[in-house]
């Protein structure tokens, strides 16, 4: 699922800012933004989106007044993203999603955002848990789970492996392990995580995937990945 959204702020460094936090996240997609939110009220006649950040003291329009013009107009999701705290009373009466103050950290930005994710979400087909889109570059790639035989993480990239080729995106590995489907996929290390379906073979402290590829299996790990794999107890293959 990617979350369509826009940013609107009179002051060119606070959207700055958005969009820096904005390539991090791969469920979300910043379409435009904006210094004139009149000029928004137009582009959203014709363009949809899940989620809109919104400044709100701005010389044309305030922000809560903006939100108030497209009550019915508009089926998304707003977060407030202001330097002022008075106006949060306000702007949860509106029922904005979440309140966002500056300097905007990047964990309250993602975190807002997961929840924005969470709103939107239920009402994508079901057939959307077999994939995800990822960003790759400056290109959304799709990945199919299936296709996948094991992951690794450094630091926010995640390098995901599949049959016939590789993607690297901006992800954690957490991310990842929550967004696939909980019963195909195990973590083995704190950098690794393999599809059950991939592993041909269990050893002592690795595990030997069907392209022979070799991926460690940390030992506080180990337990979990024998039990789901061979599903009987797993101290039985704990020989340390």
């Amino acid at each position: 699922m990617i979350l369509k959204a826009i940013a609107i702020d009179d002051e060119a460094p606070a959207l700055a800012v958005i969009v820096k936090h904005a390539e991090k996240l791969p469920f979300l997609s910043l379409e435009k933004t904006f210094i004139n939110p009149l000029k928004a009220i137009a582009w959203l006649q014709n363009n949809p989106v899940d989620l809109i950040f919104l400044d709100i003291e701005m010389p044309e329009m305030r922000g809560t007044d903006f939100m108030r013009t497209m009550n019915g107009l508009s089926s998304a999701n707003f977060i407030f993203t202001t330097a002022y705290e008075s106006y949060a009373l306000e702007g949860f009466e509106l029922r904005a999603l979440d309140y966002l103050l500056k300097p905007i950290l990047f964990t309250r930005f993602a975190d807002a955002c997961k929840r924005a994710l969470t709103q939107v979400a239920p009402e994508e087909p079901a057939a959307n848990d077999s994939f995800m889109f990822v960003k790759d570059g400056h290109d959304w790639v799709r990945v199919d789970f299936q296709d996948i035989l094991y992951v690794r993480s450094d630091g926010n990239l995640l390098f995901i492996h599949q049959s016939n080729h590789k993607v690297v995106t901006r992800m954690t590995l957490q991310h990842f392990l929550g967004t696939v489907p909980q019963t195909a996929f195990v973590r083995t290390h704190k950098s690794y995580a393999v599809a059950l379906s991939a592993v041909r073979k269990i050893e002592r402290m690795q595990l030997v995937l069907s392209d022979k590829t070799k991926i460690p299996m940390a030992r506080s790990y180990r337990p979990s990945v024998t039990e789901r794999l061979i599903q009987r107890d797993p101290s039985a293959f704990d020989r340390s």
